[in-house]
Parts: structure tokens; sequence; C-alpha cells
């Protein structure tokens, strides 16, 4: 087959190499400019932690979810027959810009509003270490889950819109978990998974239109694109263990306790995952009297998820098993029941489903933590507990604290970037989940059974 280029013509009749220039390109370069500024100027060092001893500490961690990032979510976004492009490489950018300008405007929300020992660093600049880059990292997570729930529905433009205006919310939304409520979240259940999901479901709410939901002829899967998804899955299947603990260690606290809290991440989150995949196997199988892909590449993760709020707790082995089977069922089971009907009854249309991979996990996550806040209370546990018996109420105030700027925020940039249309792109339906009206050179996939010459 030969090259196919759809041109996307805007009201004044030009094509899309134009549009993209105008509203995607210009706009990311202003950025890049702005951000070299803010660097140049706000942002050094952190004196202390220069030395090889902290990067022995927190590298390999950085890597590992550096992996998932890049590699886990691109490729499981590469399922759609007919974006796999946009899916890996335009996630591949947004992570990012959203990496970078998470370490200006992050890393100022959390060294200069409620610094933590209260005072702000003494050189007036955000100082840069390898927690706030593996803090970064896990707000691209959250930005590229908000991605999931558009995928394919959003132009570049919208989609850099969207990345910009989120990353400063989850930021003042994180700040507030962890300092201001001091909830239990080490692996981010309400603070990434939660947020992210409903952020970009709201967002969706906006961008969907009619026939962009599962009707629509190509957004669906191929047997090769399913395949590229699942090496996705396997990535972030692997690298989920140092996703949750990558910031658990804590080497300047001597008690025993809490130099256990990375074991417990790393030990918890893999019976969670295996739990869950179990589950997402047999709950597969039981709905559908066959497996089905879409269920086999998402809920065998939900277990990750789920563990993330209480994977740093000593939990019996058991119960991080029962997380786990119980987040696969859950995950499966919004796949096969809830999805269509919210599409139907609500009109959301959350196209990678992240609403059942990392909404639900993710507030079963905070609750499941809460519970757990009060046995490990009950039974003299509670090292890591800020607020001892009454850790629970924090708990599910944060979790209130992240749907609600979830929603709020999602639901305000899904109005500027539609209604308000900064970056005057809106995709009509005929246009989306496709490759070739954004890229140069796309091959048209064959419809399967289509008959080739020799």
């Amino acid at each position: 087959m030969g090259d196919v280029y759809v041109p996307l013509v805007n009201h004044e009749g030009k094509g899309s190499e134009w549009k993209l220039r105008t509203s995607f390109a210009a706009p990311l370069a202003a950025a890049a400019a702005l951000l070299l500024v803010g660097f140049s100027f706000a942002i050094t060092y952190a004196p202390t932690k220069a030395s090889d001893d902290h990067v022995n500490q927190y590298y390999m961690w950085f890597i590992h979810v550096m992996v998932m990032i890049f590699v886990g979510f691109g490729f499981l976004m590469t399922f759609l027959k007919r974006y796999s492009y946009s899916a890996v490489a335009l996630n591949f950018l947004l992570s990012a810009l959203a990496m970078t300008v998470y370490l200006l405007v992050g890393g100022a929300i959390q060294q200069f509003l409620w610094p933590e020992d209260g005072r702000p660093p003494k050189s007036g600049k955000v100082e840069l270490d390898l927690p706030l880059l593996i803090d970064a990292a896990f707000c691209a997570g959250a930005a590229m889950i908000s991605f999931g729930a558009v995928l394919g529905k959003a132009s570049p433009g919208q989609l850099l819109w969207m990345v910009l205006l989120e990353v400063p919310i989850y930021a003042l939304n994180q700040k507030l978990v962890f300092d201001v409520f001091k909830a239990l979240d080490i692996g981010g259940s309400m603070s990434i998974h939660a947020f992210g999901a409903y952020f970009g479901l709201a967002v969706a709410m906006f961008v969907s239109c009619e026939g962009s939901g599962s009707s629509h002829a190509k957004n669906g899967a191929s047997y090769n694109s399913d395949i590229t998804a699942m090496i996705g899955t396997i990535f972030l299947f692997i690298f989920w263990p140092s996703f949750n603990g990558a910031l658990a260690s804590n080497p300047d606290v001597t008690t025993e306790a809490p130099a256990q809290t990375q074991f417990f991440c790393v030990v918890n989150t893999v019976l969670s995952l295996l739990g869950a995949c179990l589950s997402a196997f047999a709950c597969s199988a039981a709905f559908e009297g066959k497996l089905d892909m879409v269920h086999i590449q998402n809920a065998t993760l939900a277990g990750g998820v789920a563990v993330g709020s209480a994977a740093n707790l000593k939990i019996a082995p058991g119960g991080a098993l029962a997380i786990g089977l119980l987040a696969g069922a859950i995950s499966t089971c919004g796949y096969v029941r809830l999805s269509p009907k919210l599409e139907s009854c609500i009109g959301l249309r959350d196209t990678c489903g992240v609403h059942n991979l990392h909404g639900l996990p993710g507030v079963f996550g905070g609750l499941a933590a809460a519970l757990a806040s009060v046995l490990a209370a009950a039974a003299n546990q509670s090292v890591l507990l800020d607020h001892g018996s009454r850790t629970y109420l924090y708990q599910l105030a944060a979790l209130g604290c992240s749907l609600g700027m979830a929603l709020v925020g999602g639901a305000l940039t899904g109005l500027i970037i539609t209604k308000l249309d900064p970056a005057a792109q809106v995709l009509p339906a005929e246009k989306m989940f496709e490759d070739s009206v954004f890229w140069a050179e796309c091959e048209e996939e064959e419809e399967a059974g289509h008959a080739t010459a020799l």
C-alpha cells in the first residue's frame, strides 16, 4: 500500500502542517525556552546530595521507574491498530515535558511551600537530587495515565496544554497528601494512579464527541498491535516493585522497622501483582468464556496499583496476595461491566480503560491502606503512622483530596483545551485514532483477511 496522508483542515482552510507549527511546535518551543530560563536562574544541585553514595542509593530505582514510564506505559498504549506511532512517541515527548516542568514547578512547591524542616533551601533555589527526579518520573506517570483516557481523541496541541496544566495541580495535590495529611501512599495509589485516572476522565468528558467511543471503526486493536501492547504490560509487571519502593529507603533512620520498609514494598508488590495476574486470567475466562487481551494487558497490573498505598507496611503475605486478587477481579469487572455502562449512561469514553486499571484500583488501594493502618495501630506496629490510631481518617481525607483535585482540575483543563480551544485543533470523530493525520509517513495497515498478491 502507498503512503496515506489525511489533511486536517482548520477554519482558514490551511492544512495540518500549518496547524502543527502554530498549535504544537510554537508553544512547545516557547515552553522549552521558559524552562531554560527557569533552570538557569531557579534550580541548582543539592549541596549535601552530590555524592556517589546518593547515586548508589537511588539510581537503580530511578532507572526502573523510567523504564516503566517510557517503555511500559508507551508500549501498553500501542494497542490501537492505527495509532501506535502517536501512542509511543507522544508518551515519550509528554513524559519528558512533564518531568522537566515538575522539576521546576513541583520542586518549588515541595521545597518552598510548607518545606519539610520548616525552612526553604538556603540557596534560595530548587535543589535538585535523585528523589526529586524520581518524583518527576512519578508525575509523568500520572500525566500518561491521563493521556490514556483521551488516547486517539486529543490532538498533539491539546495534549501539550493538558500536560502543562496538569503538572502544577498534581504537584499541589502531592504536597497536600504527603505533607499536610501525612497519608500512607508510598506507591501513589491515590496521588498518582487515582489522580491521573480521574483527571484524564474529566478531560475525556470534554474531548470525547459523539462517535468517538467503542463503536468507532478505528478504536480497536489488531493481532499485531495487541502483541506490542503486551510488551508494555510485561515491562510494567516486572518493574512495578521498584515503582512502589523507589522512595521507601531512608538511611538516616536506624530503627529496625523503618529500615525494612523497602523490603516490604518489594515483597508486598510482587505478591499483589501475582494475585492480580491469577485473578485477571480467571475472571476474564469466567466473564467471556475465552480470554480477552484487554483484560490480560491491563487487569493483571491492578495489584501493583492497589497495594501502592500500603506497600511499606508490614501486612501479612496473605494480605498482599488478597489485595492483588481483589484488584484483578475489580479491574476485569470494570472492563466487562462498568465501562460499557458508563459510556452508554453518561457518555464517558475512556480509550485505555484507565478507570479500570488506575482509577478503581487506586481508590481501592487508598481504602486498603486505611484498613491496614487500623490493623497496624491495633497491633502496636504504628511506627510509620504519623497519626496513630486516627491515621485512617487522614487517609480518607487524602483520598478525597486526590479525587476532588483531579476531577475539578481535569474539568477545567478539558474546558480550556476544547471550549476555549487554545490549540485551535479539536479533532472531529472521523480524524480520531489515526496516525496519518499528524505523521508524515504512515503505511496503511491491511484489513484482516484481505488477500495480498504473492
